[in-house]
Parts: structure tokens; sequence; C-alpha cells
């Protein structure tokens, strides 16, 4: 057993030499956009079945990293291929107030602590977009993320109903919150 742990020790470290992290860039349109794509159509994860080009996610990917809009992508890489990415963009298109994140990966690359790297990048950054407070989405059951950003200190601030495309259903969709003022004290 311990040999075992042993060894599941040095494979995450070997794993996690080949895994690296950098802003978006938009040559990875299509990857990110593939990735969207693989996610919400095997997993209940996702509210959509399929990227969606609205405005907003058009704009991200046009710019990938802009303070002006408060937009940036963080991309996962393994070996050059991409992975998954985390995102942060102005929780309301103008109020600067508040950023809003989220983080997908192909599910090879979970629970391996990629996306607590990703959040924690995206906390400690959010500050140079001026945000005071950062909001993530969650899907009610998505336990695996709704632990993952409890962990960094987000909470709950409140939930609704939505409906997700991809299960054919309405579903609560719980909205977790984190806030650098309460974090500083």
């Amino acid at each position: 057993m311990f040999l075992a742990s042993l060894l599941l020790d040095l494979l995450k470290w070997i794993f996690a030499i080949m895994i690296t992290y950098r802003f978006y860039k938009k040559k990875d349109r299509e990857a990110l956009i593939d990735i969207i794509n693989q996610v919400a159509g095997r997993e209940r994860s996702l509210q959509t079945e399929k990227y969606v080009p609205t405005p907003a996610w058009e704009k991200l990917l046009e710019v990938g990293v802009e303070k002006k809009s408060g937009n940036m992508l963080l991309v996962v890489c393994d070996e050059g291929k991409l992975a998954g990415f985390g995102r942060l963009s102005s929780e309301d298109q103008g109020n600067r107030a508040a950023g809003n994140v989220g983080i997908v990966l192909l599910p090879g690359y979970r629970s391996q602590g990629i996306g607590t790297k990703i959040l924690k990048f995206i906390i400690g950054i959010s500050t140079k977009f001026n945000y005071a407070h950062l909001t993530a989405n969650i899907l009610f059951d998505n336990e695996i993320s709704l632990r993952l950003f409890r962990g960094q200190g987000f909470r709950k601030s409140s939930s609704r109903p939505i409906f997700a495309a991809n299960r054919n259903e309405f579903v609560e969709e719980i909205k977790m919150q984190f806030s650098h003022i309460n974090a500083e004290e």
C-alpha cells in the first residue's frame, strides 16, 4: 500500500511537469471551443450543449486579456495541446465591482490540483482588474467545482432555477461569491 501511494505521488509529480499555463492567444480559439463542446456534450456540469457564440464570448475570444473590459483567459496545456481553461470576465458588462470566474478542464485533467492552481491565480490577479468581488455560477450537482471554489474561500450567495439545455430540464444554479474585502480582514 505504501509503495502504491509513493508511485501515485511520483506519477502526479511527473504529470505536473508536463502541464503548463499561459494566457490565451487567438490561435487557441478553435481548440478552446472544442473543449467547451466536448465537456458540454458529454457531461452535465455545464448549462449548454455546445459553445454558443454570444457577444460576450466572442469578445473574450477576440481579445483574450484586456484590462479595460475586465476579461482574461488562461489556458492549460499538456505538451502544447489545450486541456482546459480559466476565465475571468465582467459579471455585468459595465459593472466592474464583480468579476465572474469559470474553469473548464477535460476529464483526464481533473482532481489533480490544476483547477486549484487556476483559481488561485485568478483570485490573485483579479485585483489588477479592479474587482472587489468574484462570483462563480455552478450547477447544484457539480460537487467537484463546489468543493474547489469553497476551498478557496467562495461562499454561496444565492441560487436560482435555470434551464440546462444539455439536460432539457430546469436545475438549480448556485452563485458562489468571493470578496477581496472580507479576505483582507
